[in-house]
């Protein structure tokens, strides 16, 4: 069995990857909905501003990828965190 090294995924599979990382830009909507039941106005700005972080996350990540692998993985995992954080968030409230 052939060990997995991202460094040998080609650029057209992370491109893939990549698309995944933003499919939960398609469900943005339904927290926006929510987005009046936030209290203070930073939360309210982070809810706004995450659809463009994570556009501007995948297309650097996209790329870096040929020249710095590494780095394009380190940035779809932030954006993987983010993802996390902020469902975190509309769970609390």
């Amino acid at each position: 069995m052939e060990q997995f090294d991202i460094k040998n995924l080609s650029p057209r599979g992370f491109k893939k990857v990549v698309y995944i990382s933003l499919l939960p830009l398609v469900f943005w909507p339904l927290l926006m909905i929510r987005g009046h039941q936030l209290q203070t106005s930073t939360e309210r700005f982070l809810i706004l501003a995450m659809p463009i972080y994570a556009l501007a996350s995948g297309y650097l990540a996209h790329r870096c990828y040929e020249e710095r692998p590494y780095v394009a993985w380190v940035i779809l995992a932030v954006l993987w965190l983010s993802y996390i954080a902020f469902a975190c968030m509309m769970l609390i409230h």
